[in-house]
């Protein structure tokens, strides 16, 4: 009985949590609305027209200045920061493995209802991600253990991994699964019980950001970059 309200409380607790946020959001998206419905200032080119200037020598021309700066801001992450929660539950504690960009959640499909390790990427030099994909390693351990640990050391150095378990599927990882998650800054030394939930925010070849196992668990960090959530899954279980 202790551990049912332990969970329904966790539950209430990320619902919660999760609207707070996305209140958050709106109401700083209508100041954003407010401030971008001012009146235009006039470009260089409409003030010209009006005020009489001498004119400027072609190397000193805004245009190149201009798409220089275009260049150059279009390199890197789009500057800002970007909270992360990964949320993992096991089959009798609640049954879930979801992800969340501030208060979007990350959409992702899979077979068998997702059952297994859900994986996300993101691409920490760009700020997107990259895929979304399920492991279902209860239902078909060999081939799955293999296919998580060849995709996990395809990622590239320094990109951002959110791992979560859903139902169950740990007790089945391998020792090259393992090896595959440590790379990413887990801490596993061996496989998890029978439907422990398990989070996981790692960085390929660094130190993991944030990682709990339990029941039902909650991960949280936030990245020093904006990360833009996809509207649709992106990428197919396979």
């Amino acid at each position: 009985m202790d551990l049912r309200n332990e969970t329904r409380l966790l539950r209430e607790t990320v619902t919660d949590l999760v609207s707070e946020v996305r209140l958050l959001r709106q109401e700083l998206t209508g100041e954003v609305q407010a401030e971008t419905s001012a009146p235009v200032v006039p470009t260089p080119s409409e003030t010209e027209a009006k005020i009489p200037v001498a004119p400027m020598p072609a190397s000193q021309a805004s245009p190149v200045q201009t798409a220089s700066r275009a260049k150059a801001s279009s390199k890197g992450p789009p500057k800002g920061t970007t909270a992360i929660k990964v949320v993992s539950a096991g089959g009798d504690a609640g049954d879930i493995a979801d992800f969340f960009l501030e208060d979007q959640q990350v959409p992702i499909g899979g077979m068998s209802n997702r059952r297994g390790l859900n994986v996300v990427v993101i691409d920490s030099s760009a700020g997107h991600l990259l895929s979304a994909k399920t492991y279902d390693i209860w239902g078909n351990p060999l081939e799955e253990n293999r296919r998580l640990a060849k995709d996990l050391r395809a990622v590239e150095e320094g990109n951002i991994v959110l791992v979560a378990l859903k139902d169950s599927g740990g007790e089945n990882l391998d020792g090259e699964a393992i090896h595959a998650l440590q790379g990413l800054g887990a801490t596993l030394e061996g496989r998890l019980a029978f439907r422990q939930g398990y989070a996981l925010i790692g960085v390929k070849d660094g130190e993991a950001l944030a990682e709990r196992k339990g029941p039902m668990v909650m991960a949280e960090a936030k990245l020093p970059f904006v990360v833009r959530p996809p509207q649709a899954p992106v990428r197919a279980a396979r």
